[in-house]
């Protein structure tokens, strides 16, 4: 059990959220998955070791729809884990995220938050996007903006709609 207090000058409506609708996923990147952004890959990159934007995390989403859903997407960071790595490297550490179609190889290029992605140093960012209810589902993409910074992290969905979300791994 726990207390929940609100203080508010106006009426305030508190509504629990269902678990189906609302879910958080937990990880990190590690020396295996630091990949950094998409300027560590083929296009930019002349050594194949340096190929590492696709090693990052992914996550498959699966709307339980087929009609447009506007779906909210946060990453965020625990502050006192990263600290020390954003004082040293503040440009590199900068945290975003690609929103692919499952069913399509990621590149740049076909990221549908293209327009919208950016990289922010702060320890959470979200977008907003209207998503059309792929069956074959969204992978997410969580990126540092440099490779090799290593930390934990939190991705979260949101959405009107019953959904899954899970960790992928590339076949």
């Amino acid at each position: 059990s726990f207390l929940f207090l609100v203080y508010s000058s106006q009426p305030v409506e508190v509504q629990q959220l269902p678990d189906s609708r609302n879910v958080v996923i937990a990880s990190s990147w590690d020396k295996r998955s630091a990949g950094g952004c998409h300027l560590y890959d083929k296009e930019f990159e002349q050594k194949p070791d340096a190929f590492t934007w696709m090693q990052n995390p992914k996550f498959l989403l699966k709307l339980e729809t087929r009609e447009p859903t506007a779906v909210k997407i946060t990453l965020s960071r625990p502050e006192k884990a990263w600290k020390k790595q954003i004082g040293m490297a503040l440009v590199g550490s900068m945290i975003g995220f690609y929103v692919y179609p499952a069913k399509l190889q990621p590149t740049k290029d076909n990221a549908l938050n293209k327009d919208s992605l950016k990289f922010v140093p702060w320890c959470l960012y979200y977008e907003e996007l209207m998503l059309d209810g792929d069956p074959a589902g969204y992978l997410i993409m969580p990126t540092t903006y440099e490779p090799n910074k290593l930390g934990p992290f939190n991705i979260s969905v949101s959405t009107d709609v019953d959904f899954t979300l899970k960790p992928h791994q590339d076949e």
